[in-house]
């Protein structure tokens, strides 16, 4: 199966290049140059951000905001645009079959050659070449190293620079993105200020000012000033590989309130602000006070439940029961979430694919879905043994009434959405304890493996976030680490999602996952229920920010483009 796999690639990629070779200066979202320089020169842009980088470095994915300011001081192999059109950046151009610079073998391996730019350079003016991209790879793995996104790293064999500006990659296996390699993944260190540190002094290398105020960084914009507390400073780096940035300097400003960043945005005293710092709430008090400016709602991360599949000795019984989750399911009114809570300003959910991949059309003829219908949930719980009562509870034929607790986030709109779904799940007979995650439970995998009931979670959505297989389930063995939490298994899904992220033909992606989503829609165990809407605000004559390819990417991936009309 692996050689038919194999086979698919070679006719996809020979047929169709993974991208076109790159131009002087690549294409961004708009189709215009990156770095068209305005006429004028430009105003500083104040962004409102409610958290501080403990590190710059990529790899070490330290806080919510942390692939922000990798988008202001790295740079990376190729991007993708929001449409997910792949893109050379530190690349000249990206690697195909047809130039025999992507090489896939019977065995599952692969080979890509990357030619870097010959003008890159670091923020210190030294060009960036492939030994950084090698000496990266050797931190990234390295057990001793605080590095967490290193995914992409971990599916290579072996790093070598043929020359300064020839990276050679071999893969362990056919992987989907091996050439095109986009943030946050992969990013080059400046081998010749940290190498000797690295190799003689680790304790000094993991925790040294290099990776936050004396960060030498190779994106578009370099630290000129930073406040702890109050802001960072970026100027504009010359030597940046895709052209000087059209502002010269970016203002990072420190609020930690939502409301006082809306306060903010009314005074003028800063220009942009994300999801990552307001809410939905915020949005919508900007529009009533009649801000000038533009309130935006991108679509962020699905919202889904899950159901406990494993007994840890707490386990509500009832949700080992298929009919008893397709009720539940059927008793969600997604639609009336979606108006009463966000305005219409979202969208329904039914199976874990984006609406803007090419077989969704396809995935979403064939998954089972369960639409709301209050009278077949009903009729599901009767089946199951579980009959509505005059007192409004579903019981069964021992007078125990059923109940499904509920752990969910923490957010004043997640909140409301699950409470939503409570009062939804009592019209049925169903009473549901909603507990709200603490801060400390957040990161308490152990716990969050181990609720009784239901979990209404959130994920990014793609197809590297597909967490429920069994290489990933959470256990003492693993520290709790794994995604797949609820410990749910299925053959098709552990058989096909593989190959999946294997599989670069569409067509030939496409059956896969109509086979693999429609398997998992007819458990009813993981449950997509709707998207949540993403607030973005930004000041009247900003022209640059743009939704990116994922919910969880760099808010400001394209901040090389932003600039003030003139």
């Amino acid at each position: 199966m692996v050689r038919l796999v194999i086979l698919a690639l070679l006719v996809a990629l020979a047929a169709t290049a993974c991208g076109p070779a790159a131009p002087n200066r690549p294409e961004g979202s708009g189709g215009q140059s990156s770095a068209a320089a305005p006429s004028a020169p430009q105003k500083p842009i104040v962004i409102a951000f409610a958290t501080e980088p403990t590190s710059m470095e990529p790899s070490f994915g330290a806080g919510t905001g942390n692939r922000d300011f990798s988008a202001l001081t790295s740079a990376f192999l190729a991007y993708l645009t929001p449409e997910q059109r792949p893109m050379p950046f530190l690349a000249e151009e990206l690697p195909t079959v047809e130039k025999g610079t992507w090489k896939i073998f019977p065995d599952g391996r692969m080979e890509t050659t990357y030619r870097l730019r010959a003008n890159a350079k670091w923020h210190d003016g030294a060009p960036i070449n492939a030994g950084d991209f090698v000496f990266a790879y050797q931190m990234h793995l390295d057990p001793a190293m605080p590095t967490t996104k290193i995914d992409v790293d971990r599916l290579m064999s072996s790093v070598r620079a043929i020359d300064d500006r020839t990276l050679f990659i071999e893969w362990k296996e056919p992987y989907l993105w091996a050439g095109m390699i986009y943030p946050p993944n992969f990013s080059p260190l400046p081998r010749h200020l940290l190498e000797d540190m690295y190799t003689t002094n680790k304790a000094a290398f993991v925790d040294g000012p290099h990776w936050r105020e004396g960060w030498v960084g190779s994106g578009p914009y370099r630290i000129e000033n930073w406040e702890p507390g109050i802001g960072i400073t970026f100027r504009a780096h010359d030597g940046f590989a895709l052209g000087k940035p059209a502002t010269d300097l970016i203002v990072m400003k420190f609020i930690t309130d939502p409301n006082t960043i809306v306060a903010n945005l009314l005074a003028g005293t800063a220009d942009v602000a994300f999801h990552s710092s307001i809410a939905f709430t915020q949005n919508q008090a900007l529009e009533q006070a009649g801000w000038g400016g533009t309130t935006e709602y991108w679509r962020g991360n699905p919202r889904w439940i899950e159901y406990q599949q494993r007994d840890w000795g707490n386990i509500q019984r009832a949700v080992l029961d298929i009919r008893v989750r397709k009720a539940l399911i059927h008793a969600i009114d997604r639609s009336a979430i979606i108006e009463g809570i966000y305005a219409g300003r979202s969208q329904v959910m039914h199976f874990w694919l984006s609406l803007e991949d090419p077989a969704y059309p396809a995935v979403d003829r064939a998954v089972t879905k369960y639409e709301y219908d209050v009278s077949r949930a009903e009729a599901l719980l009767r089946d199951a043994g579980w009959i509505k009562g005059a007192d409004g509870l579903a019981r069964n034929a021992t007078g125990e009434a059923l109940s499904m607790s509920m752990l969910n986030q923490s957010g004043e709109i997640d909140e409301l959405e699950g409470a939503a779904i409570a009062n939804n799940w009592k019209t049925i007979g169903v009473s549901s304890e909603v507990q709200r995650l603490s801060r400390q439970q957040q990161t308490d995998g152990e716990f969050r493996s181990k609720f009784p009931g239901a979990f209404f979670d959130r994920r990014t959505l793609g197809y590297d976030t597909m967490g429920w297989l069994s290489t990933k389930i959470a256990s003492l063995e693993t520290r709790w680490s794994g995604d797949n939490r609820i410990g749910y298994t299925n053959p098709v899904l552990e058989r096909l999602w593989p190959k999946v992220l294997a599989t670069i033909d569409t067509k030939e992606r496409e059956a896969i996952l109509v086979e693999t989503l429609t398997a998992m829609s007819a458990d009813a165990v993981v449950n997509p229920i709707h998207f949540q809407p993403r607030a973005v605000a930004y000041r009247s004559g900003l022209i640059g920010p743009q939704q990116s390819w994922v919910a969880e990417a760099a808010l400001i991936w394209n901040i090389r483009e932003w600039r003030w009309s003139l």
